[in-house]
C-alpha cells in the first residue's frame, strides 16, 4: 500500500491484493511504479498476471435501457434506424428528438417522440398506428413493455382497458427494435471498440479471492493430526474473510476447520470467546472432536439440564464469566 507520507504503511498477502478489482489495482500499481519503479514494478508484474480475459463484443449482451450506453448513441440509433430527419436531429434547433438520461432516478425520456410519427419507418416499420416507434423506444429504454390502452367511457366515469390484439402488436415490434439495437451497438468499429474496453474495464474487472492456509502455524494443536490443503485454505478464509459457508461434502473435515478457526482467531486477538451452536445431539461429539485436535482446550459442553430453568441463569453467568475457549452449545 502506498502513503505520500509512508511509503509502506502496511502489507497485504498475496490472495487479498490480487484479489477483487485487479484492473483498478493495476492503474495505480502503474502510476505509482512511474514514480518508484524499485519498490512497484513487482505489484504491476502480479497483477498483470491475474487480469480477467478480455471479452469481445460478441460475449456482451448489451439491451436496449443499458444505462452505460450515451444517450448520444440511443439518439444516433434512433436517427438511423427510423430513418428521422435531419432537421429534427439534435443539432441546437427547438422541434428536436432527443434522449435525456436522469442521474437521479436511472430514466431515460424521449423527448418530442410524436414529431416524426407518421413516418413509415415510426407508424409501420417499427411501430403501429396505436403507439410510434418513438414511445416503444422509450418504453424500451426505461425496460417497460409496451402497452396500448382503450379509454371507456361508462356513465361519469372514464377507465382505461388494454387492448389486446394491439398491445400484441406493439410487443412485437418492441422486440424487433431490441434486436436491432443489438446489431446496430456493434456494428461501427470505433463504437464497438468504445463499448467493449469500457465493459471490460468496469465490468469485466474483478477476480474473486483464494484463500491460502499453507502458511498457518497453528500452535497448540495436536502434532499428530495434519490438515488437507483444502482444510488450512478454509481456515484462511474464515480467519481473514469473516463469515463463511463450509460447503464442503460429509467427511471432508469442516469440524476440524470449524475448531481450529476458533482456536486461531482466539490466539490472534480476534475473538475472545467463540460459540459452536450444533444440533442437541452433537454437542458431545463436537466436544470430543474439539478436545481431539487441541487438546489443551478450555471449553464448555452444554447439556439439555444446563438450560433448565432452575440452572439456565448459572449456566449463562459461567458463560460470561468464565475462560473458555469455546462454549459449545
Amino acid at each position: 500500500k502506498y502513503d505520500e507520507n509512508d511509503v509502506l504503511r502496511g502489507w497485504e498477502t498475496a490472495d487479498e491484493y490480487l484479489s477483487g478489482d485487479v484492473r483498478q489495482k493495476l492503474k495505480f500499481a502503474k502510476v505509482f511504479a512511474d514514480m518508484n519503479p524499485e519498490l512497484f514494478s513487482k505489484n504491476v508484474t502480479a497483477l498483470e498476471k491475474v487480469q480477467p480475459i478480455d471479452l469481445e463484443a460478441s460475449d456482451i449482451d448489451v439491451r436496449l435501457g443499458t444505462t452505460w450506453i450515451e444517450p448520444a448513441d440511443y439518439e444516433q440509433f434512433i436517427y438511423e434506424t427510423l430513418k428521422t430527419p435531419r432537421y429534427y436531429h439534435n443539432t441546437g434547433g427547438r422541434n428536436e428528438i432527443k434522449v435525456h438520461y436522469n442521474n437521479y432516478n436511472a430514466s431515460f425520456a424521449v423527448e418530442n417522440k410524436g414529431l416524426d410519427g407518421y413516418s413509415v419507418s415510426a407508424k409501420e416499420t417499427y411501430g403501429t398506428s396505436r403507439i410510434n416507434a418513438y414511445y416503444i423506444i422509450e418504453d424500451s429504454l426505461n425496460l417497460r413493455n409496451s402497452t396500448v390502452k382503450d379509454r371507456v367511457e361508462d356513465g361519469d366515469t372514464v377507465k382505461y382497458v388494454i387492448n389486446k390484439k394491439e398491445t400484441m402488436l406493439a410487443r412485437e415490434k418492441q422486440s424487433l427494435l431490441k434486436q436491432a439495437f443489438k446489431e446496430w451497438l456493434f456494428k461501427d468499429p470505433e463504437r464497438r471498440k468504445k463499448y467493449v474496453d469500457y465493459y471490460n474495464q468496469h465490468y469485466n474487472n474483478i477476480r474473486l479471492r483464494e484463500y491460502d492456509g499453507s502458511h498457518l502455524k497453528l500452535p497448540g494443536m495436536n502434532p499428530d493430526i495434519k490438515l488437507r490443503e483444502h482444510q488450512t485454505a478454509a481456515i484462511a478464509r474464515i480467519i481473514y474473510g469473516g463469515s463463511t459457508l463450509l460447503a464442503h461434502s460429509v467427511g471432508a473435515g469442516k469440524t476440524f476447520e470449524m475448531v481450529a478457526s476458533c482456536m486461531e482467531q482466539k490466539r490472534l486477538g480476534l475473538i475472545n470467546k467463540a460459540v459452536l451452536v450444533v444440533p442437541n445431539h452433537l454437542t458431545q461429539h463436537i466436544g470430543s472432536e474439539f478436545l481431539r485436535l487441541y487438546p489443551s482446550a478450555n471449553i464448555l459442553v452444554t447439556t439439555k439440564k444446563d438450560f433448565q430453568k432452575s440452572n439456565r441463569r448459572r449456566f449463562v453467568s459461567r458463560i460470561a464469566t468464565g475462560a473458555y475457549d469455546a462454549v459449545i452449545m
